[in-house]
């Protein structure tokens, strides 16, 4: 009888130990699968493999292991050893539960927590494209080639100024970028950050795009207010468009970028909210969803981009924008040896399609710099200068570079003429550090 019973005892054990295993990593399986459906994980974990990252997605393998180690001893082992088992393997199946449990509801409902303050802005429907006001003849560049007039910053590359010409042209289109302001962020500053929406207002440009990391945790509802309210503050009436970027996108911060900036009744030519064309009268505007590299490239995105390139009107500039950039000076990541220079996923996926179709103009974030460059006959510019914490000098610096300005805050503006590009990067108070001219191809 008491054989009986304890045999019993024994599969009844042996049972419930498997089933809370499973359940536990069933549970870790679920939790890894939505994290991973989230824009930008794949990223999080390529650029920063933290430890506690590394937990998260293989922590479902403890109950499992545990409970094999319980079925070895279950028969033959002595009772210590079998009852140590035991409530080993139910206590991490228990803490792996937990933790999954307390993890995806952490996802799922911290980015719902909390009200989202929408002000009035002008956003841009990407279906709807973009107009152009008129603009005022002013002087244009004569140059052709790419040549750069240098007033700030370090190095400048090209020949004669790109500020001088014989006589005054209107500029078809004024377009104005910057990227990674990082509200919320305690190392942000503020004070150029809002500058620079100052600036933007006045200096009257048909649409300003800001290329990604507009927060410093894409999660928290309270972060996004705080962007939101300067936007609403500084440039209600300026067309706005903005990309995510790999701090937006943090644990869900994808609900809280589509509610704020592509919200119900917005569309794409893409389908996506995340990539998609703008098109204009006198140039064609390709977002890429790239906020870390290429986790996020895969075949929807890149027919998609291929189509559209080969699709593209050709008489008008191509200009590509992403948050994270392909040829770029940097360095490497003290923290895990990452490199912050040359794209090494993004220039052997994107750029050999940029420089097939003949892109004019690639610009980008990610880096806090101001750089232009250029390679194959695409002219690259970094602009991570919207009041993110500087990035050091770069240790690495890029073949392509043709200008660096480091440690610096501003914008850039792109002025499209009939046969040329003026780009004219710019300090937080309006001063023109750099211009270039870029021929049309």
């Amino acid at each position: 009888m008491n054989t009986k019973m304890s045999n019993t005892d024994t599969i009844r054990g042996r049972r419930s130990t498997v089933l809370f295993a499973l359940i536990a990593a069933l549970l870790s399986l679920v939790l890894n699968l939505y994290h991973f459906s989230l824009q930008g994980t794949g990223g999080l974990y390529t650029w920063h493999p933290l430890l506690v990252l590394k937990i998260i997605l293989f922590m479902g393998l403890g109950p499992l292991l545990c409970a094999i180690l319980y079925l070895l001893v279950v028969w033959q082992g002595p009772t210590w050893l079998r009852t140590g088992l035991r409530w080993l393997s139910l206590l991490v199946s228990g803490i792996v539960s937990l933790v999954s449990l307390a993890l995806l509801a952490y996802l799922i409902f911290v980015p719902r927590m909390g009200n989202l303050e929408t002000p009035r802005l002008s956003l841009i429907n990407p279906s709807q494209g973009l107009e152009p006001l008129v603009h005022a003849a002013v002087a244009a560049p004569a140059s052709p080639g790419v040549t750069g007039q240098d007033s700030a910053g370090q190095g400048s590359a090209g020949q004669g100024s790109a500020g001088q010409g014989s006589g005054a042209q209107a500029p078809l289109l004024k377009l104005s970028f910057s990227s990674d302001p990082h509200w919320g962020a305690e190392t942000s500053n503020a004070e150029a950050r809002s500058q620079i929406l100052q600036q933007i207002a006045r200096h009257g440009s048909d649409a300003f795009f800001m290329l990604g990391d507009t927060v410093e945790t894409g999660n928290g509802v309270e972060k996004w207010n705080a962007a939101l309210a300067d936007l609403g503050k500084y440039i209600p009436q300026v067309p706005l468009r903005v990309l995510l970027g790999n701090h937006d996108a943090l644990f869900g911060g994808e609900y809280l970028y589509k509610k704020a900036f592509f919200p119900s009744g917005f569309t794409s030519d893409s389908g996506s909210p995340f990539y998609y064309s703008v098109n204009s009268r006198y140039a064609t505007i390709i977002v890429l969803n790239l906020p870390w590299g290429t986790e996020n490239f895969g075949i929807p995105q890149r027919r998609w981009l291929e189509k559209t390139l080969a699709q593209a009107d050709h008489s008008k500039p191509i200009i590509v924008l992403s948050h994270s950039y392909f040829y770029a000076s940097g360095y490497d990541d003290p923290a895990n040896g990452s490199p912050w220079y040359d794209h090494y996923q993004n220039i052997a996926k994107v750029v050999p399609l940029l420089e097939q179709y003949k892109v004019d103009l690639v610009i980008s974030g990610h880096n806090h710099y101001q750089e232009l460059l250029s390679y194959n006959g695409v002219t690259y510019a970094i602009v991570g200068s919207m009041g993110g914490i500087s990035d050091p000098a770069p240790a690495y610096v890029s073949p392509a570079s043709q200008w660096i300005a480091v440690g610096k805050f501003g914008w850039l503006d792109v002025d499209v003429y009939s046969d040329r590009l003026l780009l004219s990067f710019r300090s937080e108070t309006g001063e023109v550090r750099h211009q270039a001219s870029i021929p049309r191809r």
